[in-house]
């Protein structure tokens, strides 16, 4: 059952299906308007992503929405990019109508450095002074939910961004005010950072898959900021802070509690110590009486 936001029921008919079974999958896209294909990065995903599109051609889908990739091209520099411009070829080559929705890299790469950042107050990669305009995952959802309730947003490529391009150190100042204790972003070499991705027993094509996205923090491939997120969703795309605020519970310190002070904190005056020590004494006299 799907709820929403309040946990109401919604009023839909739910169709579960392996993605790699075609009877399955053109049952799903038999009798609808629209549908949204996103899937997880994997060694099958063009395979599975392309059959999807013969399926939905096949059936006359009128419209499919994609998540895509910013930059997508058959020579990128990361094997996410060659990925997407391949299942994206092939939808341009199947006929349908289209929208592609092409979201720079996520903010929620952020995670993958969660345990090193609450263990350790610090976590390392090989992009530290490449610019990224990291996206909220949130933003991206947002986007889509416009693109396919409103007919109006439909059609080309929409590049979804932050509002700011940042560095990886940047993020770390981000992390450190909102968590209120110092988190450093630590610079390795390429080799090194292969070497402690395989060492956390990552599969190679993973690893190749980070690796590529460092590199296009590097070379500054998503360095450029768009206004598509406030055009779509009419709200500005979530900056960094709003991200890790949103998040602050996966970053605890080592006590198992970040030392960020809590929303409800206000400044305490000196009426407020000069009560604080009468309590103590109320409380001092009553446990002498005890006793």
């Amino acid at each position: 059952m799907l709820v929403d936001d309040q946990g109401a029921p919604l009023p839909v008919e739910l169709m579960v299906s392996d993605m790699a079974d075609l009877h399955g999958v053109r049952r799903a896209l038999e009798g609808i308007d629209i549908a949204f294909l996103a899937l997880g990065s994997s060694l099958e995903q063009v395979a599975l992503e392309q059959r999807f599109i013969d399926v939905a051609a096949d059936v006359g889908l009128a419209h499919l929405v994609k998540l895509s990739a910013a930059e997508a091209r058959s020579d990128g520099v990361a094997s996410v990019l060659r990925w997407h411009a391949a299942i994206e070829s092939h939808l341009v080559a199947s006929r349908l109508p289209y929208t592609l929705l092409s979201p720079s890299t996520f903010t929620d790469v952020l995670m993958l450095a969660a345990a090193s950042i609450r263990e350790r107050g610090r976590w390392s990669g090989s992009a530290p002074h490449g610019r990224t305009a990291l996206i909220d995952s949130a933003d991206v959802v947002d986007a889509a939910v416009a693109v396919l309730t409103d007919v109006g947003k439909r059609g080309g490529k929409h590049v979804l961004t932050g509002p700011a391009a940042v560095t990886w150190p940047e993020v770390a100042e981000a992390l450190t005010r909102v968590l209120g204790r110092p988190i450093k972003y630590d610079p390795v070499s390429i080799d090194e950072r292969r070497a402690e991705l395989e060492a956390a027993g990552l599969a190679p094509w993973r690893v190749e898959l980070l690796l590529g996205l460092e590199e296009i923090g590097r070379t500054g491939l998503y360095s450029t900021t768009t206004n598509t997120v406030k055009a779509l969703t009419g709200h500005p795309p979530r900056t960094i802070e709003d991200y890790i605020e949103r998040n602050v519970a996966r970053f605890p310190d080592r006590r198992g509690a970040s030392n960020r002070p809590s929303p409800r904190c206000r400044l305490r005056t000196g009426d407020d110590q000069l009560a604080d020590r009468q309590r103590r004494r109320e409380r001092r006299a009553v446990a002498v009486q005890g006793h």
